[in-house]
């Protein structure tokens, strides 16, 4: 066996224990008694709970229907891996016991959703995050917001995870450093990225004063990423380790 197959398999088996660790975190999250503050149960008195105890996720897959984002290479498009990572980090979410809801779980923008314009020419983009953020307001004060979005460069060597915060909650970095850690930590442990405070260009972290992280999961315009990206496996274990990261906020939060 020549050094750099003893080198990968080493890394495989790392990063299978990495994967298993986040597992094994998830399901005694599930089971164990500290999670009974963000654990729904069908029949505990929800009126027995304390106030702040539950928590909503917002997860936001960006662009859809007109827009479609970045396009890699080989022409897949950012709309689409947004909406398959969202689907499936929701799905997760859900079986650890984390109450979630999505922004769109349809191929469309959302610039129609309360009918304000008979004739939206012009304007789709911006009634789109308009509704985004409304549609967050919404669902009150006790919410975390996750933007789900893949990047894209001029040079093609770039890769890997880099996350948004919200400036407007204290919460929101903290939120995005502990996701960074478990992502670098389970899926990339080669990214160095640091996390990094959204200016006015992104629209709805400047504007949410709940928790709120964007993640760009990833570079479409390197070859390579993106052909991670469209596997079913990499989605999945991705949307594992963003939910037990956001199952560890949503505990922390409420001590």
């Amino acid at each position: 066996m020549d050094i750099n197959t003893k080198n990968k398999k080493i890394r495989e088996i790392i990063h299978s224990f990495v994967l298993l660790s986040c597992l094994f975190t998830a399901v005694t999250v599930i089971l164990g008694h500290s999670a009974s503050n963000f654990i729904s149960k069908p029949d505990a008195d929800v009126s027995a709970e304390p106030k702040g105890s539950k928590k909503l996720v917002v997860i936001d897959p960006g662009h859809g229907g007109e827009d479609g984002g970045a396009v890699a290479a080989d022409g897949t498009l950012e709309k689409t891996l947004n909406l398959e990572f969202s689907k499936t980090l929701y799905a997760t979410c859900k079986v650890l016991g984390i109450d979630a809801v999505m922004t769109r779980d349809t191929d469309t923008l959302l610039y129609d959703k309360y009918s304000d314009l008979e004739d939206y020419s012009g304007k789709k983009k911006v009634y789109d995050l308009k509704n985004r953020l409304r549609f967050t307001e919404e669902c009150g004060d006790d919410v975390l917001f996750v933007g789900v979005h893949m990047n894209k460069f001029s040079a093609t060597r770039y890769s890997g995870t880099q996350i948004y915060y919200s400036p407007n909650s204290e919460k929101s970095a903290e939120m995005a450093q502990l996701l960074q850690n478990k992502i670098k930590t389970a899926l990339q442990p080669e990214n160095d990225r640091e996390i990094k405070k959204a200016g006015s260009s992104i629209f709805l972290l400047k504007r949410l004063t709940v928790p709120a992280v964007l993640i760009e999961c990833g570079f479409l315009s390197n070859e390579a990423e993106t052909l991670r990206l469209c596997s079913t496996d990499y989605k999945k274990e991705f949307s594992l380790t963003t939910a037990v990261a956001i199952g560890e906020f949503i505990n922390s939060y409420n001590r």
